[in-house]
């Protein structure tokens, strides 16, 4: 796997920020690139939620919106990412992959108590960036950078409602490994150096959240909604592996096996270390005009100054805000001719900082997203109706820029869900 791996570090030739795997250049970074944790409706919404509630939609954001769940509800999506890199001097670079996004089920157990769980990314790493440069002893160098893998977290979450009031925590097992190899290729006699570091992870962390409703009248609400996430030390398995060698192609020794000059080899028994996963909190405000209208904003930090495994950058101050609406005609309309009226048109903007300085600057990134999700056929029982959907979304934005030596990435992500509901444990009536 290894000798794989460093052969395309050695064969890529592209410009100094080409980058593959599932993210982005900003991901060899702390832990990679944070997955928002959203379901269909939220991606369309500008990954909003802190302040949203539904009966027949999870909410990752919040686990106080549990309370209000009504139905079984099954909730899955994929997303499709692609990106094209820049960096004013080279020639642009592009890439595109796709993988499972966020699996979760929720339960109504009692009437104001719900719970559920499920499987999301929780951060993923993929670059390949070369660096040339010029020594007045070693003449040219060459410096190949690679990162792979990601975090991933079993989630499960409850919630409980009473009168206007929710309370909801969710317990969350943080586990992966991200993979850093950095070869140094010289184009003289000199030694050449290949550096390996893999860290896994395995913790837990936990959130909790709170929402209250004001109703105004019959037809308008509005729901106020906070979030707070605990401080938590991550235990953190570290391996590492140097090689060195006087030949010019490195390659060649690692691909016959004979890897000589081993300075350093732990992976036998890796050490213990530990990385601080910061708190967060967050904040929203969500107006709900006849379950018609649906206009929510959102702003959430995190500090992680003190995160440590930055890898070349500074820790800094994540943090966004994200605004979102939604619009259905006539959510309770029936028949074929009145489908159009039960589609949801969504729409969302969120601008944020990524929680680190690169070359002293801080990393922007803007999105801005447009979904719809399309009902499957109603449900009844008894006086109620209910049904499914298929979510889409579409996503463009903007991370980095051009200026003090960063790269700028424009990208668009295409997002599919379902979100399945049904009526369980319905207790028969007899005649």
């Amino acid at each position: 796997m290894r000798v794989k791996i460093l052969a395309l570090l050695v064969l890529f030739t592209c410009s100094a920020f080409a980058q593959g795997g599932s993210n982005s250049v900003y991901s060899q970074f702390g832990l990679g690139m944070l997955y928002p944790h959203q379901f269909g409706q939220s991606f369309g919404m500008g990954n909003t939620g802190i302040a949203m509630n539904s009966s027949t939609n999870l909410n990752l954001f919040n686990p106080a919106s549990l309370g209000n769940l009504k139905y079984v509800t099954f909730d899955v999506n994929a997303v499709s990412n692609s990106v094209s890199a820049k960096d004013g001097v080279n020639d642009p670079a592009s890439y595109t992959d796709a993988s499972l996004g966020t699996i979760g089920v929720g339960v109504p157990l009692l009437k104001g108590w719900g719970a559920m769980a499920g499987l999301t990314p929780f951060a993923s790493m993929g670059y390949r960036v070369k660096r040339t440069s010029t020594d007045p002893i070693l003449g040219t160098v060459n410096d190949y950078y690679h990162g792979a893998g990601g975090l991933n977290t079993v989630f499960i979450g409850t919630g409980y409602q009473y009168r206007n009031f929710s309370v909801g925590g969710k317990m969350n097992y943080v586990f992966g490994t991200i993979l850093r190899e950095k070869l140094r290729a010289l184009d003289t006699t000199f030694t050449n150096s290949y550096v390996e570091n893999q860290y896994g992870f395995s913790n837990l962390t936990f959130d909790f959240g709170a929402q209250y409703q004001l109703p105004v009248n019959d037809n308008l609400s509005f729901t106020l909604g906070a979030v707070y996430g605990l401080q938590q030390m991550m235990n953190v398995s570290s391996a590492e592996l140097q090689v060195s060698t006087s030949q010019n192609v490195l390659i060649d020794v690692l691909y016959s096996g004979n890897i000589k000059n081993v300075v350093v080899d732990n992976s036998g028994s890796p050490d213990r270390i530990t990385v601080k996963y910061p708190s967060y909190f967050g904040a929203g405000l969500t107006m709900n005009y006849k379950e018609k209208v649906i206009v929510t904003a959102d702003y959430k930090q995190q500090e992680w100054s003190n995160m440590g495994l930055i890898n070349g950058a500074s820790a800094a101050l994540g943090r966004s805000i994200n605004v979102g609406a939604q619009y259905v005609p006539n959510a309770g309309a029936v028949g074929n001719e009145n489908y159009q009226k039960r589609v949801a048109y969504r729409c969302g903007l969120r601008y944020g900082t990524l929680p680190l300085m690169v070359n002293g600057s801080a990393i922007n990134d803007f999105g801005l997203s447009l979904g719809m999700g399309f009902p499957l056929r109603k449900l009844k029982f008894e006086r109620e109706l209910f049904g499914s959907y298929i979510n889409l979304g579409f996503e463009i934005g903007r991370r980095g820029s051009l200026s003090n030596g960063l790269v700028q990435e424009d990208y668009y992500k295409f997002n599919l869900g379902f979100t399945f509901n049904d009526k369980w444990f319905i207790k028969r009536k007899l005649d």
